[in-house]
């Protein structure tokens, strides 16, 4: 076993001066693989980590092994327990808020498991209907979703449709479970969800919703999007709330504000606040984002988005009353960037991979 406990600072760029935050390892092991998909606790205690599947070199008929769910301790990086394989490439994963329950899933096999944190049991491994589950709109995230207080998953499947003489994946069947039971609460065929979140209550269930048509242009298939919506279910039982009518917006990511009863779609170049209640447009958004953006996470005062921008190695502070964007940090120049990462909830730390190992980042480290 490994044990990496030093941190590393890297210089960042805020307000335009320098600013070094701190990178803490998290404790490997020989035999791990490239870590894919990370969560962390509410209360800052836990760090989830997703690792990828391998074949056997010396008989490739056999099926990959491992996927494993690691826990790590913030505190120090030290490895709690290993909870578990897949079988196949864990590429989500997500915790309730008490941080008592973490999901894990693995969007080419369509399996997720449920599990009991910290005593790493195994409380159900769910199946969606199709044999994969569904990529979002930004195609490498997977549309599930866990409500806050841990009572109910909901994820999309995905059907594979040839296309000329390629393939294509698009979102099918869309599932909620009860975690309680661990029995379907309700499902939607032909769903069409390209990204889904839960209000912090666990009652309504939110998705962005399109139609993929396929065309045939001068010999070469190109897709166009159709009848794209917002949609709001009652999560319990599938009731539809409200269906609204987003056209050209395409989001990445749907962000939740109970303190403004609406939700934000976040699309980069045309972001729109929407009404809980009626799916009404409640007011637009001025926030200059790239749509590469891959993380959006909103501060418990509901007044700030923390943002990161993958390819172009940015982190944005976006403050929410007039979409004034700040540089928080920059990875520009480095090689060995963070991917795969997901932030905390405070926003004060990011965990993910770098140089093929996995770390977090304080972000408010002195």
């Amino acid at each position: 076993m490994m044990r990496l406990w030093q941190s590393i600072g890297m210089g960042f760029l805020l307000g335009g001066s320098a600013w070094a935050a701190k990178f803490t390892p998290l404790e490997t092991r020989t035999n791990d693989t490239l870590f894919f998909s990370y969560a962390q606790s509410q209360d800052g205690r836990w760090i989830a980590g997703g690792a990828q599947a391998r074949k056997d070199a010396t008989n490739t008929n056999l099926p990959p092994s491992g996927g494993s769910v690691v826990l790590w301790r913030t505190a120090d990086g030290r490895r709690e327990a290993d909870l578990g394989g897949h079988g196949a490439t864990v590429n989500w994963m997500q915790f309730s808020e008490d941080g008592k329950t973490l999901v894990s899933a693995s969007g080419t096999s369509g399996l997720l498991k449920v599990w009991s944190i910290p005593d790493g049991a195994l409380r159900h491994s769910l199946r969606l209907k199709e044999p994969i589950i569904a990529s979002s709109t930004l195609g490498s995230q997977l549309v599930c979703a866990l409500s806050p207080d841990g009572k109910r998953l909901a994820a999309a499947g995905a059907i594979v449709k040839p296309v000329g003489i390629s393939q294509t994946s698009e979102a099918a069947t869309l599932m909620v479970w009860d975690l309680a039971t661990g029995q379907v609460l309700w499902s939607l065929p032909q769903c069409g969800v390209g990204t889904l979140a839960f209000t912090p209550d666990g009652q309504t269930l939110l998705a962005y919703t399109r139609t993929i048509v396929w065309e045939e242009i001068r010999g070469f298939h190109s897709a166009r999007i159709t009848d794209e919506r917002l949609m709001s279910w009652n999560a319990s039982n599938g009731a539809t709330n409200f269906m609204s009518p987003i056209p050209g917006m395409n989001p990445s990511h749907l962000v939740v504000s109970p303190k403004a009863g609406a939700v934000l779609a976040l699309s980069g170049d045309r972001n729109t606040w929407y009404d809980l209640k009626t799916g009404s447009v409640a007011r637009e958004q001025p926030i200059q984002l790239r749509r590469s953006l891959h993380v959006a996470a909103m501060n418990r005062d509901e007044d700030q988005l923390l943002v990161i921008d993958f390819s172009a190695e940015n982190m944005h502070n976006v403050r929410i009353s007039d979409g004034a964007t700040s540089l928080a940090g920059s990875f520009k120049g480095h090689t060995n960037r963070v991917m795969f990462a997901s932030v905390s909830g405070d926003l004060k730390r990011i965990a993910g991979t770098r140089s093929n190992r996995p770390v977090f980042v304080d972000l408010d480290a002195p």
